[in-house]
């Protein structure tokens, strides 16, 4: 299942990329001054769980300058669970509500 969102945000509030991540449970695996990696979940995961959060997945963060003290957010989620896994449109939901929970959390004052 791949998903997406993008969003605008204020520079100061790029920082904050990482500490949402961490309260999710992802691992920063890459990071360069224009993008995040985050990865989270297992194979083993995708053999036993049917909670979507625990399979394998990837999120790639990428942020473009606008010039006008604000970035554009780009948040693309890629999950993966074993080879005959049905995703749920209450799986969907889950991703999606991390997802807006993030846009959220980004323009708290």
């Amino acid at each position: 299942m791949k998903l997406t969102k993008t969003f605008e945000v204020e520079r100061d509030k790029v920082g904050r990329i990482p500490t949402y991540f961490a309260t999710q449970g992802y691992k920063l695996e890459k990071h360069s001054p224009e993008t995040y990696v985050f990865k989270r979940g297992s194979s083993w995961a995708a053999v036993y769980t049917f909670d979507v959060r625990k399979l394998p997945t990837t999120v790639t963060v990428t942020l473009t300058d606008r010039g006008d003290d604000k970035f554009l957010i780009l948040v693309n989620y890629s999950v993966s669970g074993k080879g005959l896994q049905i995703f749920t449109s209450g799986d969907r939901e889950k991703i999606e509500a991390e997802m807006e929970n993030l846009e959220v959390f980004m323009k708290v004052k």
